[in-house]
């Protein structure tokens, strides 16, 4: 090792190299103290235990971890092997010489050759002893705590203690806090996907969010403050104590406390004491006021629809899009004006196909934006065109000026975009807008993305490094193993085509995606019947999941199908099915194509004309959809000059993704 490069401060765990600070996480920085005070010796995997988890019981390959991370902080500047030797059943060495900042000559102490973390936060059980009490003096705050926020700084809403023992106060405390700093400018509020997507990363789902796993959290992700507290029962009162703890150090920086008469009154406590926590962060009193809408004005006034939206989204993010609805029906129901509730639904049917049903909901959390804050907003906008009008280009207005005006608050912004451009057949902006989405949130929305326009630039093998990626950090959405099918078959894997289609069997609303991918699978290698019976299973068991619209597209799937090899019988009495199932413009489109592919030219024309007039925003109907079934009319009364004219308006999106496959 380079003399003098690296320095350990044991009091703080702190880690300088060259008198830069090194980030390093609790756990990582009190291995690297122990290593370092036994320097030369072997220390064994029972004194890690003892020493960095006491009294936990962790799987070994916690240990052999924690020693990656370090290697990979350190390797740089040390020759091979690096500093950290492994002895073979034994345990860890540290090999280079250390010596003590205050020692003239070299011995086996601490040295500048190595260092860990500012001051060592509390342990989650003592900081459980810390919580704001009813009435009682703020915690105290670190002397050395660092100056607060004076600018654009990146927030994490921890979970916030249960003390009353009523479930209604499980996440909505949280959620209803969430809500309200998202209006400050200076608080980019970390989203609850990007939390759930970093505790499954550090295998620590199902954890609550406070103490040692917060403070984790906010060092991977460079958040500059936790914001966690407690609600506790006063008699028929309530009263709430929130706190800020300093992202790095653990240390308190600011509290705030509030109380409520009765239950009515909560979320107005928390209003309070989310305006003055904002205050004492370091925002200006002008900046408070002006935005500073109450939770009432963008969100609910309803206790029970806040509990029932936040039980949803849990559910989103544990068990995927299906498994959330029930709780977002229910809050609307509480609270027919909860904007969030009305988006949040309408992305769960989008993303599993239902455009009809998102059509409703997201026309609804349109008419409604006003009562949404100023973020929120933004989103709306972009999703309401993504939904709704289907016009692309007013979607991506939407999304650039969002990312102009909060680019650090940007996942759904470039998630979207890279969608939108996939619809256009951009297939490298879609890349690149997926690729700024996965830095800054790792969803299966997301990853899903970018390795759809992975797939779409030949790059097969970098799509299925993304998805393996996604499904080992425990994402397992059947999207991703959708995504992962289409890809093993890309690359004739018939092995991972097979066990991504078991994956996904018996999950009702979802395995018809994948029973639908293995008919055209079926297809393509000329196995029509048993391409039939996998498109039957797949319409039936959408139909009883109750996506009546992807059970229509999954019956139209098939029946052109049949079109492209001749069987014109079967293919329009198939397309009639699928528009007695259900109509919406997806299911349309197929089945418009499918009457011209199969020559009953009158209800194509028809068709295209309806959706043409119906959809005038919507540009892959217009660029798209209605160039090419007016092309496939033309191409069967041989007039080839006509569809060529037909397709002039398609030529900008040749390369598309052309919805809803």
């Amino acid at each position: 090792m380079h003399p003098g490069i690296y320095r350990l401060d044991i009091a703080s765990r702190s880690l300088f190299r060259s008198g830069e600070f090194v980030p390093l996480a609790p756990k990582v920085a009190e291995t690297l103290l122990l290593l370092v005070e036994h320097a030369g010796r072997v220390v064994s995997k029972e004194q890690l235990l003892a020493r960095v988890w006491p009294g936990v019981i962790v799987e070994e390959g916690v240990i052999a971890n924690c020693i990656s991370t370090l290697r990979k902080q350190l390797k740089t500047d040390f020759d091979e092997p690096g500093p950290i030797a492994t002895v073979a059943k034994r345990g860890y060495r540290f090999t280079t010489s250390v010596r003590s900042a205050q020692a003239t000559a070299p011995e086996k102490s601490v040295s500048p050759t190595a260092a860990v973390r500012p001051p060592p936060p509390a342990t989650h059980a003592t900081r459980e002893r810390v919580p704001v009490q009813p009435g009682a003096a703020a915690p105290a705050k670190n002397p050395q705590a660092r100056t607060l926020i004076t600018q654009r700084e990146k927030i994490l809403v921890a979970d916030i203690e249960n003390k009353t023992g009523d479930p209604i106060f499980d996440e909505t405390i949280k959620q209803a806090l969430m809500l309200n700093l998202a209006q400050s400018p200076l608080l980019d509020i970390i989203t609850d996907r990007k939390v759930h997507s970093m505790l499954v990363m550090m295998e620590w789902q199902g954890q609550p969010v406070v103490g040692e796993v917060a403070l984790e959290i906010c060092q991977r992700t460079g958040t500059r403050a936790a914001i966690t507290g407690s609600i506790f029962s006063l008699g028929d009162d309530f009263a709430i104590g929130l706190y800020a703890i300093d992202g790095e150090t653990g240390n308190i920086l600011v509290s705030e406390q509030s109380r409520a008469k009765g239950m009515g009154e909560v979320l107005q406590a928390i209003d309070r004491a989310s305006l003055g926590l904002r205050e004492k962060l370091g925002e200006s009193l002008a900046s408070v006021k002006r935005h500073s809408l109450r939770f009432d004005e963008v969100a609910t006034s309803s206790l029970n629809a806040l509990r029932a939206y936040s039980l949803g989204r849990r559910q989103w993010l544990e068990h995927g899009e299906a498994s959330a609805i029930t709780q977002f029906l229910l809050a609307i129901e509480l609270d027919p004006q909860f904007v969030s509730t009305y988006s949040a639904l309408a992305l769960c049917c989008s993303n599993m196909g239902d455009s009809a049903k998102a059509d409703v909901y997201m026309t609804k959390a349109y008419e409604l934006r006003d009562r949404a804050t100023e973020n929120e907003r933004g989103r709306i906008q972009g999703i309401y065109h993504l939904v709704v009008t289907g016009d692309v280009y007013k979607g991506l207005d939407a999304y650039r000026a969002w990312l102009d005006a909060r680019p650090e608050n940007g996942s759904i912004a470039h998630t979207n975009s890279g969608h939108f451009y996939a619809m256009l057949g951009q297939w490298e902006k879609a890349r690149d807008h997926a690729e700024r989405g996965m830095a800054l949130e790792r969803t299966a929305v997301v990853a899903g993305n970018l390795a759809t326009a992975q797939m779409a630039l030949g790059e097969f093998n970098a799509a299925r490094d993304t998805l393996d990626d996604t499904l080992a950090e425990g994402i397992d959405a059947f999207s991703i193993h959708l995504n992962a099918y289409l890809c093993a078959f890309l690359l004739n894997d018939a092995a991972g085509m097979r066990k991504h289609f078991d994956a996904v069997m018996g999950r009702p609303g979802e395995e018809d995606f994948l029973l639908a991918a293995q008919a055209d699978t079926e297809a393509y290698y000329g196995h029509f019947i048993r391409s039939r019976e996998l498109s039957t299973r797949a319409v039936e068991s959408a139909r009883q999941s109750g996506a009546d619209e992807m059970s229509a597209i999954w019956q139209a799937q098939a029946a052109l199908r049949e079109a492209e090899i001749g069987n014109h019988e079967l293919a329009r009495s198939g397309a009639l099915a699928a528009l007695d199932i259900c109509a919406g413009r997806q299911v349309e489109s197929v089945v418009a194509l499918t009457f011209a592919r199969a020559g009953d030219f009158e209800r194509a024309a028809a068709m295209a004309q309806k959706l043409e007039s119906e959809h005038r925003q919507g540009t892959q109907i217009q660029r798209y959809w209605v160039p090419c079934i007016l092309a496939a009319i033309e191409l069967h009364r041989r007039d080839y000059r006509a569809a060529i004219k037909a397709l002039e308006n398609a030529v900008g999106v040749d390369l598309a993704l052309s919805l809803p496959f």
